[in-house]
């Protein structure tokens, strides 16, 4: 992975913990990058052509907007953020995941750092979902572990499902991210791909599955430990669990004590859109710390 370059920070409403830019803070520094901070606002009642005026409905926005930019100007003056490593903006739209998918390219950004909100039914609300599916750099989404509980390991998740070209480059596009924060951090790189347990049908006489599981298992980790040896990632951090895909990636995890966990998605489009492929989905749902989403 190249030098992150430019972090884009999306900032949290003014009256929550900013976890993202304590994050991108910790990145920044150890990678040398600049910080681009963006505040969202919108007031959905200065559309209202029926009810205002054009100029009572820019009042409205020049209002909402001024005193975000007040607060913006505060909140990097109470950081200590230096004006060189740092830039800042205001932008007025309710379409975030549209906006920052136009923006990345223009402003050589390298990772966009947002931070995690918890929704009653999955882990990420709809705008975390929207950016996983259409940021084209990698998206950096921050949970609100303290920084003395951290230890900088990093898990990149491997897929060897499948063999093409298509899941190989994933696969080496997440080694190289996820080497590259565990540098960062300076931790250990780990690495897991899950096996699933085999599952029969009825009316077939198949092998008995403890037997079918181990053949796979080894399998795995033959290839797992192949694809990992330019790395020089030691055994003893290549992990082949048994198990549904979202709960095994979780639970090594929080064995390990990991920080970040990197996983490759493949964003669908039309009728697949709100699923992420590669197993993406079930993996986001579950983690217990920071996930990088690497797109092919």
């Amino acid at each position: 992975m190249k030098d992150l370059g430019s972090i884009l920070v999306i900032l949290d409403k003014p009256k929550h913990a900013q976890i993202a830019l304590g994050r991108a803070r910790k990145l920044a520094a150890g990678a040398g990058a600049h910080l681009h901070l963006v505040s969202f606002c919108w007031l959905a009642m200065a559309g209202h052509r029926e009810v205002f005026d054009a100029h009572q409905r820019r009042a409205l926005k020049q209002s909402v907007v001024r005193e975000r930019e007040n607060w913006l100007r505060g909140l990097v003056l109470d950081a200590g953020l230096a004006a060189g490593d740092v830039s800042m903006e205001v932008v007025w739209t309710e379409d975030i995941a549209g906006w920052v998918a136009s923006c990345v390219g223009a402003k050589k950004i390298g990772v966009v750092v947002k931070t995690v909100h918890q929704s009653k039914t999955m882990l990420h609300t709809p705008l975390d979902w929207e950016l996983l599916r259409s940021c084209p750099v990698p998206l950096y989404l921050a949970t609100g572990v303290e920084d003395a509980k951290r230890s900088g390991n990093v898990v990149a998740t491997i897929d060897l499902r499948h063999m093409d070209r298509k899941h190989q480059l994933m696969n080496l596009r997440v080694l190289d991210a996820a080497q590259y924060f565990a540098a960062l951090t300076k931790g250990k790189l780990h690495c897991v791909h899950a096996v699933e347990s085999p599952v029969g049908v009825a009316g077939l006489e198949l092998p008995a599955p403890a037997k079918v599981e181990r053949e796979l298992k080894t399998r795995a980790r033959e290839l797992l430990e192949a694809l990992l040896e330019p790395y020089g990632i030691p055994r003893a951090r290549a992990h082949v669990p048994v198990g549904k895909v979202g709960s095994s990636v979780a639970a090594v995890a929080e064995r390990v004590k990991a920080d970040l966990v990197v996983v490759g998605t493949s964003a669908r489009r039309g009728l697949g859109a709100v699923l992420l492929g590669n197993s993406a989905e079930k993996i986001l749902t579950r983690m217990p710390c920071d996930v990088l989403a690497v797109h092919p």
